[in-house]
């Protein structure tokens, strides 16, 4: 059972914000090129004599920085980082540090940081091919915690800056006993019904995932989520896409996962410099090494995606 899970989990990978397109939805992909257009901006925005173009995308951008020789380099930078990002579903798929699955709040926020240190160590070695290897990972954990935790439920709209900071503590996380969703819901369109009492007090949970949980604890849902019981894929609080459980809040999610993740590549260019920064994302002379190439197509064209906020 388990080995025909996980089987299924590496070919379909649908238990995280989707790594195929989705009408509606931003994948993984969508997320981490959005945030990698906006914090390179702001980089460049930083040394002066910088305009912000409309839209914003690998071309506009490297025009604006001043670096237009390089958008090609650019575009490839950005795809090998989120090439690594959507590995780390087939990599680790039942692992719930890497996806915050299960109330792994701690174990996560520890992969990021010490993602985040190993980042600065590589680029300080100029290796910047594991760099971008690992920061493709710790980008997909953070933007996980945004859709398979109750963050958005609970109203908050800024991102959870403990995540990123060692000396913050992750707020009012759920012990193992308490309890979270309800357990009989019947409505096909909601998904999971959390408890009133979680979302008043603001108490962190996240779904679980797999072949089980502990009673009263929230599902992830979808196709390959076995703890909802057979046949009830759609009684979890994901909100992976607008199809998912929680559908209804996906955009919301996408939204917060974007701000966060360019708090987190701002915080590594406050690590670093920013030639440093731009090498890491491949805005510079020496074209980025490092997978890109996959069985799905991602990046059908050149520029598919820009960030549509800016236009």
């Amino acid at each position: 059972m388990r080995i025909a899970f996980l089987l299924l989990a590496l070919l379909i990978g649908v238990h995280t914000f989707y790594i195929e397109e989705k009408p509606n939805s931003k994948n993984h992909q969508d997320i981490t090129k959005i945030a990698i257009l906006r914090a390179t901006a702001k980089v460049c925005e930083s040394i002066g004599g910088f305009e912000k173009p409309k839209p914003l995308n690998t071309e506009t951008l490297a025009r604006s920085c001043k670096k237009d020789a390089f958008a090609s380099n650019f575009e490839t930078g950005i795809k090998i980082i989120s090439y690594y990002n959507q590995q780390t579903d087939t990599d680790y798929p039942l692992s719930d540090k890497y996806h915050f699955h299960s109330e792994a709040f701690q174990d996560g926020k520890l992969l990021i940081i010490n993602g985040l240190e190993a980042i600065t160590t590589y680029m300080k070695n100029l290796k910047f091919e594991d760099a971008r290897k690992t920061l493709g990972q710790i980008l997909h954990t953070l933007q996980d915690f945004y859709s398979h935790s109750n963050w958005i439920e609970m109203g908050e709209t800024e991102p959870c800056t403990a995540l990123i900071n060692l000396e913050e503590n992750i707020p009012n996380p759920a012990d193992k006993k308490t309890e979270t969703c309800e357990t009989d819901t019947k409505d096909t369109n909601t998904g999971a019904t959390i408890k009133d009492n979680i979302l008043k007090d603001k108490i962190l949970t996240s779904g679980y995932f797999g072949l089980s949980k502990k009673k009263g604890k929230c599902s992830h849902g979808g196709t390959l989520d076995f703890t909802t019981g057979f046949w009830r894929g759609w009684d979890g609080i994901n909100k992976d896409g607008t199809d998912s459980s929680h559908g209804s809040l996906h955009n919301k999610a996408a939204d917060v996962a974007i701000a966060a993740s360019v708090q987190l590549l701002e915080k590594i260019w406050k690590s670093s410099d920013e030639l440093t920064f731009y090498r890491l994302m491949g805005l510079h002379k020496d074209k980025p090494e490092g997978n890109f190439k996959t069985i799905f197509s991602f990046f059908n064209s050149k520029s598919r995606v820009s960030d549509a906020s800016e236009n």
